[in-house]
């Protein structure tokens, strides 16, 4: 049974490193990488997303949008998710709810999102249309975070 929930568990991962700096610095710490399942509404299967808080858009890989029915607004170019590389991609918007490991899922919202033509770029969770129906919580020290449902918004699909 799906539990529809107002808060939503996301994953801190502190194990990915950057050698070649490392190389460079001593006694660099480890990344910090903010993970949630997300399944996109059209698709049975939950993929994992990299919640970038830097990234103002989504990035979708063209395998998974190829197969959701997604709003179209507009082409345009992306740098930065592929280095020293400028990729053509669709603007658009898709639909999809956040599940946690308990089974907990949000209500379904609305992402912009760069639609890439290409398989080669992970899936990220651009912070700005999560920021507008959730708030975002991160417990550094107790190395927990989650998404708490913004109940200022409460019309999350159509907005």
């Amino acid at each position: 049974m799906v539990k529809i929930s107002t808060r939503i568990n996301i994953e801190i991962n502190r194990t990915i490193r950057d050698i070649e700096l490392e190389n460079k610095i001593p006694n660099l710490k480890p990344l910090v990488r903010l993970f949630s399942k997300i399944k996109f509404n059209g698709s049975e299967i939950p993929e994992d997303g990299l919640i970038d808080t830097g990234a103002h858009i989504s990035v979708i890989p063209f395998y998974i949008w190829k197969k959701l029915n997604v709003d179209v607004v507009a082409e345009h170019k992306m740098s930065g998710a592929v280095p020293d590389k400028i990729l053509p991609v669709n603007v658009g918007y898709v639909k999809g709810k956040f599940i946690d490991e308990y089974g907990n899922e949000s209500k379904e919202i609305r992402f912009l999102s760069y639609l890439t033509f290409t398989n080669k770029v992970p899936i990220i969770l651009g912070i700005r249309d999560l920021l507008e129906k959730f708030d975002l919580c991160i417990l550094f020290s107790q190395n927990k975070a989650y998404i708490e449902e913004n109940l200022d918004n409460i019309n999350f699909a159509k907005t």
